[in-house]
């Protein structure tokens, strides 16, 4: 048997992002899994970056990695390339950002990094007037969609 080397997208492809929490289902773990037993490799090839890939989804077992919509490859541990954008660069666009009043959400393999008022700005999106409207608040406490995992 010929083996072949698989990649999975994880958003709406891997991990189903239906509910207010993603989950890997289980034909899908299984399916992984079996693929692999059967001699294939099996890789995730995402946008997210490593901070991102939880360990829900690492869990199912893959070979290596294309994170961060190709800015790391990982085969195993090993890390075989990481394009990291500079401080000086990161900084200029925080600046911008800051002194637009943009709200922004900065992802890097080490962790994820969210403007002082991006997740008040989010829910107020999501919810509404969580301030002073009831029913936004009530809508809240509802849907508890997680903005952020921890």
């Amino acid at each position: 048997m010929e083996k072949s080397i698989i990649f999975f997208d994880v958003d709406g492809t891997l991990v189903d992002v239906r509910p207010a929490r993603e989950y890997v289902p289980e034909s899908t773990i299984q399916a992984v899994q079996q693929a692999r037993q059967n001699g294939h490799l099996c890789f995730l090839c995402t946008g997210r970056s490593k901070a991102e890939i939880y360990s829900h989804i690492l869990e199912v077992g893959f070979d290596g990695i294309i994170g961060a919509g190709g800015g790391f490859v990982e085969i195993g541990n090993d890390m075989l390339y990481h394009h990291m954008v500079s401080s000086q660069a990161i900084n200029h666009v925080i600046d911008y950002f800051e002194e637009n009043h943009f709200d922004y959400y900065i992802e890097s393999n080490g962790g994820l990094y969210a403007s002082q008022n991006l997740i008040p700005r989010l829910e107020s999106i999501i919810y509404g007037d969580l301030e002073n409207d009831p029913q936004a608040r009530e809508k809240k406490k509802k849907n508890q969609v997680i903005l952020f995992h921890h």
